[in-house]
């Protein structure tokens, strides 16, 4: 096992985790500071919600290499729905010895859907995978 590849997945899978994370944490109201002067303080701007401040949506073309400012994106799947069905990924408890790798798996299995939506920069989409959830189906993802 090549542990270079088992942090390279376990990063990706960190990535995806964040990602997944902040687009379901709803912003919080920004309480408003006391005024230092007896004039009217302006209310402060609202802080905008994740689907403000996400880019639009990829074009539903699914499983095409995409390019980011010259560098070639592996492929990935646009949405959630054109990765079904999902494949299934290999238990966690085949990785008992490998934790940090058990927990990957771990991981991947609760979160499919963000992890089919995920390029993987191992480039194993020229083995034929279409995102990072490909990587769990065997024991690829552990390195």
């Amino acid at each position: 096992m090549r542990p270079k590849m088992v942090i390279l997945v376990v990063l990706g899978l960190a990535v995806a985790v964040a990602i997944t994370v902040g687009i379901r944490k709803e912003a919080a109201p920004v309480p408003a500071a006391p005024p230092a002067r007896a004039e009217a303080v302006p209310p402060p701007a609202a802080v905008p919600s994740a689907e403000e401040t996400l880019p639009p949506a990829a074009p539903a073309v699914d499983a095409v290499p995409r390019k980011t400012q010259g560098a070639p994106v592996p492929a990935y799947h646009a949405s959630a729905a054109a990765a079904r069905p999902l494949p299934a990924t290999l238990s966690p408890e085949l990785f008992a010895a490998l934790p940090v790798v058990a927990r990957a798996y771990r991981i991947a299995k609760r979160i499919p859907d963000v992890l089919a939506q995920q390029p993987c920069y191992c480039r194993c989409d020229r083995m034929g995978h279409v995102g990072l959830l490909d990587c769990y189906r065997s024991d690829h993802g552990a390195g």
